[in-house]
């Protein structure tokens, strides 16, 4: 076989798989693209001002301590009780006096 009769399938081939390969990419760019955008639209929300009752302790007055934050829930926070650090999570779960619970660690 000459180099002149199979120069023409050769290209064929090549710009066929040029094609797909071009396509894909902009395809994966594309995904990626929105993935990005759905993830910074999870970062931007703002946070709120939130009050927790931490759980199982009482301040001098004997009501139950509260700690506000803007910290999501999930979180853990340390906090002095009777003179020693406690680590509480921040929960989701609302009580009924408004705030939401801190369990203790």
């Amino acid at each position: 076989m000459s180099l002149i009769t199979a120069l023409p399938g050769s290209l064929s081939t090549l710009s066929a798989a040029f094609a797909l390969v071009t396509a894909a990419l902009a395809h994966l760019r594309a995904r990626r693209a929105a993935q990005l955008a759905a993830g910074a639209a999870l970062v931007e929300q703002p946070r709120r001002l939130r009050d927790y009752t931490l759980l199982r302790t009482t301040g001098p007055d004997g009501a139950p301590v509260h700690y506000t934050t803007t910290r999501p829930h999930g979180s853990v926070i340390t906090h002095q009780i009777d003179g020693r650090p406690r680590d509480f999570e921040l929960t989701d779960l609302p009580l009924g006096d408004g705030t939401y619970a801190a369990e203790p660690l």
